[in-house]
């Protein structure tokens, strides 16, 4: 019970982000069909509120600026269209929430983009409602301006962020090969592997150690907080003792990541005695930490590596209170140091 529970607890008008710099173009309906996901087909605005929690925010509220000229910084949600299931249907779960730096619309600066993946029973909007990325953000921004960045927060089916033996779900086709193009079309980024960056909560940890690993040219530098890298307790690559599972499984492509420099983060204790820290939780992080021993064991023995591996073991849980604090003195400045500044 407990490993169900905390499994879930991993948890307009685009003007100004044409790749010119100018208003983007008006949408004609061939572009919308070819690029954009039609609104009507849109899946993913309610999000998933796992617990039923009096407090959630869906995505859709939690990312719902317009994009106009304004001083501070805007979390929208944009609709890149994506894979299709055998029988048709939308192959991954709509929308993408998007935090775009202070002053972003009126200005004419190239960003880096950092892709931010969430956990299993989570969504697109959680970073936002949860993990209050915007005022981490701007914070980090006020005191360097070279942090600055576009954060890309996109759902991922519960944190499924593979493609799934029988298709129906196909997030690493959705993330390589959909939406990453749509970002560097859409907004003004550095559409460079120089230019991205890739972490993630608990299951969004294994996806972004899969994603980086089976696409390194994509990105230079990965993280994770709280990675459940052996998939425990989780679905949709069949037989653990199969082909499929395992080409789907990051132990497995770790010589993948010799030129991606990576940093990891998980929780080996919780001390606080503050009800807020949720130390209960830290018991996920316990099922978690073999794998991620072995992991970082089995990285640094790859031959040849030239990559930095920066691995550390906290004092915190398996929830957001956490990963805000990770994300803000150690993940973001790690990727921040390997990423291309603003310009």
């Amino acid at each position: 019970m407990l490993l169900l529970i905390a499994l879930g607890l991993a948890t307009v008008t685009l003007a100004g982000c044409g790749s010119s710099g100018s208003a983007a173009p008006a949408r004609t309906s061939a572009h919308v069909a070819r690029d954009e996901l039609p609104p009507a087909l849109d899946n993913g605005a309610k999000g998933r509120n796992t617990f039923h929690s009096k407090t959630y925010v869906s995505p859709a509220k939690a990312c719902g600026d317009p994009v106009h000229a304004t001083d501070r910084s805007l979390v929208t949600r944009v609709l890149p269209d994506g894979p299709r299931a055998p029988d048709g249907s939308l192959a991954f779960t709509s929308g993408v929430c998007v935090y775009l730096p202070p002053g972003y619309a009126a200005g004419s600066t190239r960003y880096p983009v950092v892709y931010l993946l969430h956990g299993g029973g989570g969504d697109a909007g959680d970073a936002v409602a949860q993990g209050h990325l915007r005022q981490m953000m701007d914070g980090l921004i006020a005191a360097d301006p070279k942090q600055a960045a576009i954060v890309v927060m996109p759902d991922g089916d519960d944190g499924q962020w593979y493609d799934g033996f029988d298709g129906k779900i196909r997030n690493e086709t959705y993330v390589a090969a959909y939406l990453v193009p749509y970002i560097d079309r859409h907004f003004r980024t550095i559409a460079t592997r120089a230019g991205r960056a890739i972490t993630g909560v608990s299951n969004g940890g294994f996806g972004a150690m899969l994603l980086a690993e089976k696409h390194p040219e994509l990105f230079v530098a990965a993280g994770g907080m709280s990675s459940n890298l052996d998939w425990l307790g989780a679905r949709g690559l069949g037989d653990p003792n199969g082909a499929y599972y395992r080409a789907n499984h990051p132990s497995e492509h770790v010589d993948q990541l010799a030129h991606t420099d990576v940093v990891l983060d998980i929780a080996s204790r919780c001390t606080s005695t503050d009800p807020a820290d949720l130390c209960a939780t830290q018991g996920l992080d316990q099922l978690f930490l073999p794998s991620n021993r072995v992991f970082v064991t089995m990285l640094t023995a790859v031959p040849g590596r030239q990559s930095v591996i920066d691995y550390q073991e906290d004092d915190g849980a398996h929830q957001w209170r956490t990963w805000t604090d990770l994300l803000r003195t150690r993940q973001l400045p790690f990727l921040f140091q390997r990423l291309t500044d603003p310009h």
